[in-house]
């Protein structure tokens, strides 16, 4: 007599079973032993996969921990903000302040946001008065800084002021005014 190699079908007793059920796991071999398995359901059940956890309780959104041995390299990178940096600019009212006193902001941010790569860098410099050919004529003939240019420094002057958290011996920001 042949091992056999799958185990009989629990309905006809009689075929090796090539299906089992989902509900239950019980074998069965064709169709016709299929239908009359589900004509007469077991009471046996597969028992619920473990429940999902909720997404409160992951760590989400991942904000990555510092490293406890920092590369040296890099020591002068900007570095990524952490969540207590998001929620102090989240909740800075210097940062609000400046948004509702120049409503043209966040229009700026939006058409800056837009951009991508050099073009967006290029755009910031120029918006903030930052840009290397305009330094080089304002050595020659200093000029007047528009208003835009005005409130979205003031806005980055919050912003780091936010994330610095009162770290006032950080490395600021320098305008060469």
């Amino acid at each position: 007599m042949p091992l056999r190699s799958r185990p009989i079908c629990q309905v006809c007793k009689e075929e090796e079973s090539k299906y089992a059920c989902s509900s239950c796991r019980a074998n069965y071999c064709s169709v016709a032993c299929y239908k009359q398995h589900k004509a007469f359901p077991s009471t046996d059940s597969v028992e619920d996969p473990k429940p999902l956890r909720p997404l409160t309780s992951l760590n989400w959104p991942y904000v990555p921990e510092e490293s406890a041995y920092p590369d040296p390299l890099k020591r002068d990178d900007p570095k990524p903000l952490q969540l207590p940096q998001y929620e102090a600019i989240a909740t800075s009212p210097a940062i609000r302040n400046a948004l509702k006193s120049n409503p043209r902001l966040i229009e700026l941010l939006t058409n800056i946001d837009k951009l991508r790569g050099v073009e967006r860098e290029e755009a910031l410099q120029r918006a903030l008065g930052v840009d290397g050919r305009q330094l080089k004529n304002d050595v020659l003939r200093p000029r007047d800084l528009d208003e835009d240019t005005r409130a979205l420094r003031t806005l980055a002057e919050a912003v780091e002021a936010a994330v610095r958290g009162g770290k006032e011996g950080a490395l600021g920001l320098d305008w060469d005014d």
